[in-house]
C-alpha cells in the first residue's frame, strides 16, 4: 500500500487490488507499479464499467375516456370562428393517490415473492396541450387534469371496457420497489414525465428512479369541434427498472463539434486557443468489475457458461 503521507488514521485501512505501489515515494524501484491515484491511466479503453438503468419486466395499458367540454380546458380558443383541426397532447405528469383509500396500491404477492401486483385507481393524469389550425399553427397551449380509472361504476365517465373502475397487473420486480417514507413506507410507483422540481408540492419527475416505473403516451382519437368535446386515448406503461453495472465494448470518445467564431482579425494567445480545438478529457476509466464466482436458482445451483476471473491484477 502506497505511504505517501503521514496521515494518522485510527481506524483500519483498505487497498483496492490494482492500487500498486506509489513510484513517487519509492524511486529505488525500478519498475514500480503504476498506482492509479497518483499516475491515472491515460487514452481510451476496450472496455467501459457502466450502471445502466436496466427494464426487468414491462408492460401496458390503454384506457381512453371523453372530455365534454373543451371550452374549459381552452378558455383562449373560440372552437366557433377559429380554426381548430387537431390537438396534440404529451403526458407530463400522473398522481397515483396512494395516499387515499380508493387510490393506486403496489402490492406484494405472497406466494410469488419476485413479483408485485400493480392496481392503478383514480389516477390524476396532466396533460400538456396545444389546439392547432389547418396549417399546423398554434392557435393555444394549457394544460389541465383529468381523472382515469373513476373507482366507481356510477361515474359518469366509467366505461367498463374503455375507462373501468380499476385495473391490476403483476410485474416482475426480483428486486423490490420504492417506497415513500412520509406514508409509513408505503411502496409507490415513480412517474417519469416532464415536471421540475419545485413545480408541485413533492418533486420533479423527470429523472428515472428505481423500481416501478410508469410512462405514458396520449393522443386525441375523436375531436368533434361542433359539439366541443374530444376521446382521449391513453397508453400507460409498467416498467421494473433498476441500476446494474455492466462492462460494455468501448467505441471511442465523442467530441462534441466546436461553434466558429465569424470575422475574427485580433491575434493573441487567447484568440488561439479559442479558434483551436478543444480541450479534451482522456483518463481513463478503472477496470472495477468483478464477475460473480457462482448463480444459484433457489436451491438448484446453475453452472456458469463464462468461469470467474481473477480480480487483483497480477504482479
Amino acid at each position: 500500500m502506497s505511504n505517501c503521507g503521514n496521515t494518522q488514521f485510527r481506524g483500519k485501512i483498505l487497498q483496492r487490488p490494482t492500487a500498486g505501489e506509489c513510484p513517487v515515494c519509492n524511486p529505488d524501484d525500478i519498475n514500480p507499479a503504476e498506482d492509479a491515484c497518483v499516475c491515472p491511466p491515460l487514452g481510451e479503453p476496450k472496455l467501459l464499467t457502466v450502471a445502466a438503468p436496466v427494464v426487468f419486466d414491462e408492460c401496458g395499458i390503454n384506457l381512453c375516456r371523453v372530455v365534454d367540454d373543451l371550452n374549459c380546458v381552452f378558455p383562449d380558443v373560440d372552437f366557433e370562428d377559429d380554426d381548430v383541426a387537431a390537438i396534440e397532447l404529451k403526458v407530463i405528469d400522473i398522481d397515483f393517490n396512494f395516499d387515499k383509500d380508493d387510490g393506486s396500491k403496489v402490492e406484494t404477492l405472497t406466494r410469488r415473492p419476485n413479483c408485485v401486483r400493480v392496481t392503478l385507481e383514480n389516477i390524476d393524469v396532466t396533460f400538456a396541450a396545444k389546439v392547432l389550425d389547418s396549417d399546423c399553427k398554434v392557435i393555444d397551449e394549457e394544460c389541465f387534469t383529468i381523472k382515469y380509472l373513476p373507482g366507481d361504476a356510477d361515474d359518469p365517465y366509467f366505461d367498463d371496457d374503455t375507462n373501468p373502475i380499476s385495473v391490476a397487473v403483476d410485474v416482475y420486480a426480483p428486486y423490490g420497489v420504492s417506497y415513500e417514507l412520509k406514508r409509513d413506507c408505503t411502496p409507490i410507483i415513480s412517474f417519469l414525465g416532464f415536471v421540475e422540481d419545485g413545480c408541485r408540492k413533492d418533486s420533479g419527475n423527470n429523472s428515472i428512479r428505481q423500481g416501478i416505473v410508469a410512462q405514458a403516451l396520449a393522443k386525441v382519437v375523436n375531436l368533434d369541434v361542433d359539439s366541443q368535446t374530444a376521446a382521449i386515448g391513453l397508453t400507460i406503461y409498467l416498467k421494473a427498472i433498476y441500476f446494474v453495472q455492466y462492462r460494455i465494448p468501448h467505441k471511442g470518445l465523442c467530441v462534441p463539434p466546436k461553434c466558429i467564431p465569424v470575422d475574427v482579425e485580433a491575434e493573441n494567445a487567447c484568440l488561439e486557443f479559442v479558434e483551436g480545438d478543444l480541450l479534451e478529457q482522456s483518463i481513463q476509466p478503472l477496470e472495477l468489475c468483478c464477475k460473480p464466482k457462482s448463480f444459484e436458482h433457489g436451491c438448484l445451483p446453475v453452472q456458469d457458461p463464462t468461469p470467474s476471473e481473477d480480480c487483483a491484477r497480477k504482479r
